[in-house]
């Protein structure tokens, strides 16, 4: 189907059918929550949530990276968007999504294999390399396929110590203000696993830091 026909069948059937909604949506914006996702075509924030237009506010990138607030090369879109959402929009609920197949993750394992074809890709990602060789050594012998999705799980968890960098938003969790979440979405069974930010995690994120500090 042609984009061009999608535009008009929104607006004769989406649109039309909703029109004092969408033009209250004009006055502003009120999101109750930021979804930090992968690019992944087939994650969805508002098919997860069943949500309405207005409700999410979303940060979407390849491998669902967030960049620590000590990151040597910085990232001001994904900075930006954040500090957006909780000091002007004031979410509520702050959530990482990661997913099965992802190919973010899937690439990491192999970045001497992309680095010449996809060499922004790899930059990027390699912000979670650490969690990649971290597995290597800790679980010698998984096969990779589980290799695989231990690492998309745990770079979910290492986004979220990543995000409690940012003293504006440690700020608010510690407070009670923002609800501190990881989300592990398997696409194939409809499954969404859910990690808080507790100290369950602390032990995990300890040895993974001291692990990157002997790299």
């Amino acid at each position: 189907m042609e984009l061009k026909k999608r535009l008009e069948q929104f607006k004769k059937l989406e649109y039309e059918f909703h029109k004092e909604f969408y033009q209250e949506l004009t006055k502003g914006q009120h999101p109750h929550t930021l979804f930090i996702g992968c690019s992944d075509s087939r994650i969805d924030a508002k098919t997860l949530f069943q949500a309405e237009a207005g409700e999410i506010f979303q940060i979407r990138n390849v491998a669902n990276i967030v960049p620590r607030a000590d990151e040597q090369t910085p990232h001001p879109s994904s900075l930006a968007a954040l500090e957006y959402a909780v000091k002007i929009l004031k979410v509520e609920n702050v959530i990482v999504c990661g997913h099965s197949t992802c190919g973010g993750c899937a690439a990491l394992r192999k970045m001497d294999h992309y680095l010449e074809e996809l060499p922004h890709t790899m930059d990027w990602i390699s912000q979670s390399l650490a969690i990649s060789e971290y597995i290597d050594i800790k679980y010698p012998d998984l096969p990779e396929e589980r290799k695989i999705i231990k690492l998309e799980k745990l770079n979910v968890v290492q986004q979220l110590d990543n995000l409690m960098t940012y003293d504006f938003l440690r700020e608010k969790v510690e407070a009670g203000e923002i609800n501190l979440q990881g989300y592990y979405y398997d696409i194939g069974t409809g499954t969404v696993s859910v990690y808080d930010y507790v100290s369950e995690f602390s032990d995990l994120l300890k040895e993974i830091a001291a692990f990157k500090e002997q790299m």
